[in-house]
């Protein structure tokens, strides 16, 4: 599995990613950015080969609205 923009991934730690686009960083080259559910990182950017996927599984845009709700 790889990180595809516009998808949503759940860590076995619980942090969840919603992968929003491509940007060209200094440290990275060119790099994913994904918006996450912790409050302590917002964003970040994450790479587009398979490792960078260990420890996720895809969730649905339900799943990820859920971090959101105030309920």
């Amino acid at each position: 599995m790889k990180f595809e923009i516009g998808k949503f991934y759940r860590h076995t730690t619980g942090k969840d990613l919603a992968i929003i686009g491509e940007l060209e960083t200094s440290m990275y080259g060119f790099a994913l950015i994904a918006e996450t559910n912790d409050i302590t990182e917002s964003f970040m950017a994450v790479g587009r080969e398979e490792s960078a996927t260990a420890n996720y599984t895809e969730i649905t845009k339900e799943e990820w609205m859920k971090n959101f709700s105030k309920d």
